[in-house]
């Protein structure tokens, strides 16, 4: 196997934050990805390997988890099955979830060189959003949103191939065609303040402040209640608990309620031993629709996971916001 000459010919110059995470920025380019050589051993049979997969959790900033089965077929890797299936979307079955890459999007090679993946993807990722008008580029709007889901679909292949910890980056390259060779990626297509032409899309850790985890749930929770973002509140709330889950009918109750969440602070959260469970600590001020203004300091508050990712009860809302 060819070894990448340099994989990184500088000190990391700075991070790029799209809305809150980081990108890793590089100021020269290292060489091109190194060539496949078939990586695990080929076999004639498909092999079941369990993966957690990340996708947009509804139009929030966040990646909700998929935990799944992969088979790996005849010449078939653990990288290329997983970056394949990211590409491919969610399924139905996850409705709270949405794929991130451009439609046409495909994947050239995911080769492994020690801890870290190189991932060759053709030029497609970077066209038109799916859903932005043909005169997309001419909008600062539609620019920024472009960047937005191609710094998450570059996370959601960072976290799905950390997951299990062999592997440690990933480096992302394009490609016209399968017979040339990787390039790398300007950091304006992720961050169009960028303006240097010669910074470059770095390789890629594990950053979880993206992960739905139990602190960002609860997080991503009380920001809707507090935006009245009522339609992204009602994607968190359990289904199978019962209750008012229709994003109208959440809003409808909501401001009929009339209470309005003043400022918080949270705990990290536990989960539970058979991970079905979590409970974190909310402390916060709360002004009911008369004006009354009312804090309470160190309530525990249970989460519940549903389709592989926490969701809370309306009854546990109810109770924070209802109060004697």
């Amino acid at each position: 196997m060819k070894k990448v000459v340099g994989i990184v010919m500088a000190l990391l110059l700075s991070f790029v934050i799209f809305p809150e995470f980081s990108l890793p920025a590089v100021r020269r380019l290292s060489g091109p990805p190194p060539a496949e050589t078939g990586g695990e051993p080929e076999t004639e049979e498909s092999d079941q390997r369990e993966a957690v997969l990340y996708f947009q959790f509804g139009e929030t900033d966040y990646l909700g988890a998929v935990r799944t089965q992969i088979d790996l077929r005849q010449e078939e890797t653990v990288a290329t099955t997983i970056v394949r299936r990211l590409i491919e979307g969610p399924g139905i079955r996850y409705d709270r979830l949405h794929g991130l890459f451009p439609e046409g999007t495909q994947l050239i090679s995911a080769v492994s060189d020690g801890t870290t993946v190189f991932v060759t993807l053709n030029r497609a990722f970077l066209d038109r959003p799916d859903g932005a008008p043909l005169s997309w580029e001419d909008s600062e709007m539609w620019q920024a949103e472009a960047a937005r889901r191609r710094t998450m679909a570059m996370q959601s292949i960072v976290l799905s191939l950390t997951e299990n910890a062999e592997t440690q980056r990933v480096q992302l390259y394009v490609a016209d065609a399968d017979d040339e060779i990787g390039q790398r990626l300007q950091m304006a297509w992720f961050d169009p303040s960028v303006t240097d032409p010669q910074v470059y899309l770095g390789a890629c850790g594990r950053d979880e402040r993206i992960c739905l985890s139990v602190h960002n749930t609860m997080q991503a929770v009380l920001k809707a209640w507090k935006q009245h973002d009522w339609s992204t509140l009602a994607l968190f709330l359990n289904r199978r608990s019962g209750g008012v889950l229709d994003a109208e009918a959440v809003g409808e109750k909501m401001e009929t309620l009339g209470i309005e969440l003043l400022d918080y602070t949270l705990s990290e959260g536990v989960v539970s031993l058979d991970g079905s469970r979590a409970t974190i600590v909310l402390s916060g001020t709360i002004q009911s629709s008369a004006g009354e203004v009312l804090d309470f300091a160190r309530e525990s508050c249970l989460l519940i996971r549903e389709d592989d990712n926490w969701t809370i009860e309306s009854t546990t809302l109810d109770r924070i916001m209802v109060r004697d």
